[in-house]
């Protein structure tokens, strides 16, 4: 593959992922995309009682096990392979989110926590 085959192959794929996260962030949100695009993440994890990031690493594996599967045997049945590259890089992005999301909440809580302090010193 050319450089020029290439950045076209790029273009499109980023084309279609953003796409694909938009359409599918409106339906796994419950039509609470607008207000918190990871709200699926969150919902799933306080129903089973894991953290947002383990729901979000179950999907992802999901389309990673697919992945290997065409690999290993050359098909995949349920969904086509550039779907699950699409959606894989996705869930590369919604955990990024979901970790950008998880240090801000902690930075907060620690400045809070020193501004107590700091009143209690005083």
């Amino acid at each position: 593959m050319t450089n020029k085959q290439f950045e076209k192959l790029l273009k499109e794929f980023r084309l279609q992922q953003d796409k694909l996260v938009k359409t599918k962030g409106h339906d796994y949100t419950i039509g609470q995309g607008e207000e918190d695009r990871l709200f699926n993440f969150k919902w799933v994890a306080e129903v089973l009682g894991i953290s947002p990031l383990q729901v979000m690493a179950v999907y992802w594996l999901k389309h990673i096990l697919a992945i290997l599967t065409f690999i290993k045997t050359g098909s995949v049945k349920s969904e086509g392979l550039a779907g699950r590259f699409l959606d894989e890089n996705n869930y590369n992005l919604l955990g990024y989110a979901l970790t950008k999301e998880l240090n801000s909440h902690r930075h907060a809580k620690t400045r809070i926590k020193d501004k107590k302090k700091s009143r209690q010193k005083k």
